[in-house]
């Protein structure tokens, strides 16, 4: 805009000065131009009365050279004329030139004119349009400020929905973590519960058959001790029988000592086959008689075979028992 501004104020200076140069140039034209004046009219053969101050004076006059003088002033005055009018032609030749120097100075100046007006035109022209274009971008401008703007309300108001949303989604998660939380510990305290409740009913169940078992094992074992007690006892009583009947037939082979203490007993490990063969012998407490003791000792191999049940279970009892002899019980 400022561009054309400028433009502008050259041109019309340019005009202005071309109009000053063509007022200049008419100005000398028109000092130049003669001016006519009155002048005397020579008529041929009459002379031009001179003005003088001298006083006439009477003098005798040639008439030959009066008429050289006449012819002479005649031809310079035709002279004069033809100078005359050469210099008027001349005159009338610059002054058509400097007309028609002016018409063309004129016409030249009315296309400046002209050519001012439609540059004035196309400047207005251009700077409306300019403004137009510069209104249009300014809107323009204007409409992207707002939706700029807009956008950025848009922007902010999403960027806040989806704060807003991250924080549902958050409180959803969190509320959803506790539930399940919540949740699990309910399945894990129903699970413990049925856990506990499954291992007090197998508890009950296990106590139930243990007592079951149990009063199966003490009527069994009752039964068993009835049975062991009668075994036993009838054990008991074979192992004294027979304990009696080997002891006796010691005694029957036993040959004591002379002066032997019968208040002394000597203990003997013995081993015995299943037929009551005597395998080894062996003196467990002497009787702090050595001859009482090898004499009782050789009285148990002398008896072999010793008397032995023949039931296994019992005679269990007997392949390694422990025997005490007295002399009391001998028969020496």
């Amino acid at each position: 805009m400022m561009q054309s501004r400028s433009y502008q104020i050259a041109l019309f200076m340019a005009i202005f000065l071309h109009l000053m140069l063509v007022g200049l140039l008419l100005s000398e034209r028109s000092h130049e131009r003669p001016v006519l004046t009155a002048e005397a009219k020579n008529v041929p053969g009459q002379m031009q009365p001179q003005p003088t101050d001298k006083p006439i004076q009477a003098v005798s006059v040639n008439n030959q050279e009066i008429m050289e003088t006449v012819n002479r002033l005649k031809q310079e005055r035709v002279q004069q004329q033809k100078t005359e009018e050469n210099r008027q032609r001349a005159l009338a030749q610059q002054a058509d030139l400097a007309r028609k120097q002016r018409v063309m100075e004129q016409q030249r100046l009315e296309k400046l004119k002209s050519e001012a007006a439609q540059l004035a035109l196309a400047h207005k022209k251009q700077l409306m349009e300019e403004q137009a274009h510069l209104k249009q971008l300014a809107q323009q401008k204007a409409e992207q400020e707002k939706r700029l703007a807009d956008m950025k309300q848009q922007e902010i108001k999403m960027q806040k929905q989806q704060e807003d949303a991250k924080k549902q989604a958050e409180l959803a998660k969190k509320q959803a973590e506790e539930l399940a939380r919540a949740n699990l510990a309910k399945a894990e305290q129903v699970k413990a519960e049925k856990v506990k409740a499954e291992q007090a009913k197998a508890l009950q169940e296990k106590l139930a058959k243990e007592k079951a078992l149990l009063a199966q094992k003490q009527q069994a074992a009752a039964q068993q001790a009835l049975m062991d007690a009668a075994n036993a006892a009838k054990i008991a009583g074979e192992v004294d029988k027979y304990k009696a009947l080997i002891i006796n037939a010691i005694s029957q082979r036993w040959i004591l000592p002379e002066n032997a203490d019968s208040t002394l007993s000597s203990q003997f490990r013995i081993r015995l086959a299943p037929n009551g063969s005597v395998l080894e012998v062996s003196l467990t407490r002497s009787s702090g008689d050595p001859i009482l003791d090898r004499s009782a000792q050789s009285a148990i191999y002398k008896a072999s075979p010793l008397p032995v049940p023949q039931d296994p279970t019992t005679f269990n009892l007997f392949r390694d028992i422990s025997l005490t002899v007295r002399p009391v019980n001998a028969r020496g």
